[in-house]
């Protein structure tokens, strides 16, 4: 009796060790959202992170920035500190604390990916390029902000209907000296080369109150104008209240980045012109190439970035992308198939139409 209940126990063991084993994860990364908890753009960057990681057998861990360099550089220290080191870490470098990031990184030898390019003028001669300064930077997953403003400000002009010298525009970046200002350079640039009128450009913190606050004070200052665009959906949702508070006679082509649910459904109702974005998704495309540098893929062995472009959702296409909204469930999307391994492709694929083919299968 004792001897087959010491069987079915040591077979109970032997098939609890064996799942373990098969469960497993291949590897971990830590990946470093650099909002708070909750921030609806980065919260969809970190879910589809998390979704990617589960199909891909990698164990995960998020930890936040908080919308501050000096959080961020403290909270990525206490977890290097206190925890296993992960085998690779994703991060956006905070201008003004990139240094200190990459030297502590560095310091650990953890493989590393850096999301959009962020840092520019000396701070980028300083920390240089992947693979110089950093060993261990294996490379950079990014937009290009100058062609997605760009195409931004050609999508507006062509939703007022307007003629060209007939347009007013104001620009609302985020802050000074990131990302926003590449953008604002596309912008600007095109609306140069068409000989549109720039009121102002101001900077509105990435914040929807403050996006707001001063559109009501630009409008009262240039109430002929008929054209804001900004860095993104949410200043351009705060922009557009103010647009209504001020009561204007006309209407406002009004547009921003990132592909919030809110912002597809006010262009779906007519309340915003267009929204251009993709790129929630770089978190997951990064883990991507990460597993596979993890299975020897010479990808970032060979290269030190890898750029995708942004798509515009406008009236004019809004039912290709309605799933953004109404399909939240990221788990549809195949990551696997976005791997390099076992095909002859040198080059990843990223793009928004192989994500919409994915989603709808």
């Amino acid at each position: 009796m004792f001897k087959i209940i010491g069987r079915v126990l040591l077979i109970f063991l032997l098939v609890t060790v064996a799942m373990g084993a098969k469960a497993k994860s291949d590897f971990s990364v830590l990946f470093v959202n650099p909002s708070v908890s909750g921030e609806p753009f980065w919260q969809k960057v970190q879910t589809i992170t998390e979704q990617t990681a589960s199909q891909l057998n990698i164990k995960i861990d998020t930890i936040y920035g908080e919308g501050n360099r000096h959080i961020q550089l403290a909270e990525l220290k206490k977890y290097l500190s206190y925890r296993a080191t992960p085998d690779y870490v994703i991060l956006m470098n905070y201008p003004g604390g990139a240094e200190a990031t990459l030297d502590l990184l560095n310091k650990y030898g953890i493989n590393f990916i850096t999301l959009e390019q962020t840092i520019t003028g000396p701070e980028r001669s300083s920390i240089g390029m992947p693979k110089g300064r950093y060993k261990t930077w294996l490379g950079e997953v990014y937009h290009d902000n100058y062609d997605a403003g760009w195409r931004l400000a050609e999508a507006l002009v062509n939703d007022t209907g307007l003629a060209k010298g007939d347009i007013a525009a104001l620009i609302i970046n985020g802050h000074y000296g990131s990302e926003s200002d590449v953008r604002s350079e596309g912008a600007n640039d095109f609306f140069a080369k068409q000989k549109i009128t720039v009121h102002q450009q101001v900077h509105a913190s990435w914040s929807k109150e403050q996006a707001y606050d001063k559109t009501k004070k630009l409008l009262s200052r240039y109430p002929n104008t008929n054209l804001i665009w900004t860095a993104s959906d949410l200043m351009a949702m705060g922009a557009l209240t103010g647009v209504k508070a001020s009561k204007l006679e006309h209407s406002v082509a009004i547009g921003g980045f990132d592909w919030l649910g809110d912002a597809i459904d006010l262009v779906g109702n007519g309340g915003m012109s267009a929204t251009i974005g993709g790129h929630f998704m770089m978190g997951g495309w990064a883990l991507v190439t990460l597993s596979d540098h993890f299975h020897k893929h010479p990808f970032w062995v060979e290269n030190s970035s890898l750029t995708f472009r942004l798509g515009v959702i406008s009236r004019q296409n809004l039912d290709d992308y309605r799933w953004i909204v109404y399909s939240p469930d990221w788990s549809l999307i195949d990551y696997k198939a976005m791997s390099l391994i076992g095909t002859d492709k040198v080059d990843y694929g990223f793009n928004l139409s192989q994500l919409q083919r994915s989603a709808e299968k």
